[in-house]
């Protein structure tokens, strides 16, 4: 048994730095020309008209997708034949759904909360796939592609910075997520950055700290960003972390994706966490700004998830799941 996990994991390795010196370099490679199938036979899914939610659990194989028109979000609890979950704090009917988009609102203060432990904000509305205790082994690969909307009243928080993605291990320690995409404040961990700029973050590296990469992409009100990632669950041997941003590759690193101490993946999250809210002195700053509530949105979602074993494995998978 030793020598065959040991056998898989030296193999991704190498093909992680070959496919890291060929397709992955170019998003816009033909995928045809680069030897890849997609998952499941299915070619890129088109614009969000006639879309239909193809979802699955998190350790299900293959590409997912959810359409969201042909979804019925509740106020709270599991959706989606129980493939999703709403994760709130404090309130219920944080995440909603007009059309075929999801909507994410955060007011600290209304409604007003209620038992809801040390909290006395509300400050998180997401969605994450089920169950959470899916623990990718080393090697998993996956993808997300995704838009995501900021409202036309979005502000900037000079003092507070969120998070809109992130991947979260089902242990409580390290407790912080993985892997996970932030919206910093201003000057944030000694770099000399604009309020609102996003950070790639990676805590699996060091569980007493975080790895910041900026990206110089400070989104403005009304933008709408394309997103993709890919990561790889691994060492700093054969882990891989890569992000997309409309089209511009601002993230690729061959490294540690998981804990030394939970070597494992984990369940991914997606719409707003705003931890800093959870205390009045966060709440009081972010208003001094003129900032009260926070609005996103988002569009169709993909998700490919694939063991070392997948026929496809490794192959590029950016023209499959990007934001059309």
């Amino acid at each position: 048994m030793y020598i065959f996990v040991l056998s898989i994991l030296i193999s991704c390795s190498t093909d992680l730095d070959l496919l890291k010196d060929s397709v992955l370099d170019d998003p816009t490679v033909n995928l045809e020309q680069a030897g890849s199938s997609l998952p499941m036979n299915e070619s890129a899914v088109g614009s969000s008209a006639g879309c239909t939610t193809k979802g699955g659990f998190a350790g299900d194989e293959g590409l997912k997708r959810w359409c969201w028109s042909d979804v019925s979000i509740p106020e709270a609890g599991f959706f989606s034949n129980r493939q999703l979950f709403i994760s709130s704090h404090c309130n219920s009917g944080m995440v909603t759904r007009q059309d075929d988009r999801v909507y994410f609102t955060v007011n600290p203060t209304t409604p007003a909360v209620r038992d809801c432990g040390s909290a006395n904000y509300n400050y998180r509305a997401e969605i994450r796939d089920a169950p959470d205790d899916v623990d990718h082994p080393l090697g998993t690969e996956q993808w997300w592609g995704f838009d995501y909307k900021f409202a036309d009243d979005y502000m900037p928080d000079r003092y507070n910075q969120w998070l809109f993605w992130q991947i979260h291990g089902s242990f409580s320690s390290p407790p912080n997520p993985l892997v996970s995409l932030w919206i910093a404040k201003e000057n944030m961990a000694g770099y000399s950055n604009a309020a609102g700029e996003i950070m790639v973050v990676n805590a699996a590296q060091n569980s007493a700290d975080h790895s910041y990469t900026p990206t110089g992409i400070v989104p403005k009100a009304g933008q709408t960003l394309n997103v993709v990632i890919h990561i790889i669950y691994g060492t700093e041997e054969n882990g891989l972390y890569q992000v997309w941003i409309d089209g511009v590759k601002v993230y690729d690193e061959q490294e540690r994706t998981v804990y030394a101490e939970q070597p494992e993946g984990g369940y991914w999250k997606l719409g707003i966490y705003k931890w800093r809210w959870k205390h009045q002195s966060h709440v009081t700053s972010s208003a001094s700004s003129g900032i009260s509530e926070l609005k996103t949105s988002i569009g169709p979602l993909r998700v490919i998830k694939k063991s070392p074993g997948n026929p496809t494995y490794l192959a590029n998978e950016y023209e499959t799941v990007k934001p059309n």
